[in-house]
């Protein structure tokens, strides 16, 4: 029987890729998300894949973290590795969101939206000062299609990006 900190320690074959080059095979008992190698000479890094044979095929599996671990009272020197499964699926966080925003004596603030709240408030405003001009029924109108003209074009659809369709829909 195999000393349990040996190399020769376990049934699961494994190989360390890196760049397309492979190095192994090595000996270990496969365990996850931390791996054991009782190797002191392996080159393992982190971002390197280690290939898991399993019976008609491989895992992949990326390392992301490496650490070396100096032989300590009799325990010969080891990597510690966590590992990510490279086929793993996402568990979904769930739906539950919560923004906490404290805010004490500031005026003029904007959270989120990239600037479209403030493109809505101008023109807002300037649609309001139209309205509220001296201009007759006619003119006004003629204003709001030329406004609506304008952000139609490609080229302000292009610079004003996501708040445009906001702008859009207080003109119409």
């Amino acid at each position: 029987m195999n000393d349990l900190f040996s190399p020769e320690a376990g049934n699961d074959l494994i190989h360390i890729e890196r760049d397309g080059i492979r190095q192994g095979p090595y000996r270990c008992m496969f365990t996850r998300p931390k791996l054991t190698l009782w190797y002191s000479e392996i080159d393992i890094a982190e971002g390197d894949k280690v290939l898991r044979s399993i019976p008609g095929r491989e895992e992949s599996y990326t390392a992301e973290l490496v650490d070396y671990h100096q032989s300590f009272d009799g325990i010969p020197p080891c990597y510690i590795i966590n590992l990510r499964k490279d086929t793993e699926i996402s568990k979904p966080k769930g739906n539950i969101t919560t923004n906490h925003i404290n805010i004490h004596g500031s005026t003029g603030i904007q959270i989120g939206d990239h600037n479209i709240q403030n493109l809505e408030l101008a023109m807002k405003e300037l649609l309001t000062s139209i309205e509220n001009s001296n201009a007759s029924p006619v003119e006004k109108q003629e204003v709001r299609n030329r406004l609506q003209s304008f952000l139609a074009h490609p080229l302000v659809n292009t610079a004003v990006g996501a708040g445009l369709t906001a702008a859009l829909g207080l003109v119409v």
